[in-house]
């Protein structure tokens, strides 16, 4: 099934032209993505959120080709916000489905195991780092 999307994209950071810059380059790679085409998109100028810190977003319509590329875009791209464009009813084929889910538990998983393993780092480290009150 084909969605069409409307999303919001942000990127947080300093300084303000990097953030710029990167908000170009992440529409640029979105163009290039197998199976997406960008219908519309929009960069707003940066804006100072914090004292150093600016957000820059975009906003972007595409056509996805399936289920598992929607997905995968979600993941990528993590946008903050997103609406489907198409009918109010979604009919996927259930190979389609059964496939994008899968990729959404592998991706779940490697979450997981990489959340787990910063965590035992984590422990390490503050169970070798020398107590501040001995000194």
């Amino acid at each position: 099934m084909v969605f069409t999307v409307r999303a919001v994209i942000e990127v947080l950071g300093f300084p303000e032209d990097h953030i710029k810059d990167i908000t170009s380059k992440v529409v640029a790679k979105l163009k290039t993505e197998e199976g997406i085409i960008v219908l519309q998109d929009k960069i707003h100028a940066p804006e100072k959120v914090q004292e150093k810190f600016f957000s820059c977003f975009t906003e972007v319509e595409i056509k996805v080709n399936d289920f598992n590329r929607f997905l995968n875009f979600c993941y990528e791209y993590l946008p903050s916000s997103l609406e489907v464009l198409d009918s109010e009813k979604v009919t996927i084929p259930i190979r389609e489905f059964t496939f994008g889910i899968n990729e959404l538990l592998e991706k779940l998983h490697n979450y997981h195991l990489l959340v787990t393993n910063l965590s035992a780092k984590l422990r390490e480290y503050e169970s070798n780092e020398p107590n501040s009150s001995e000194n």
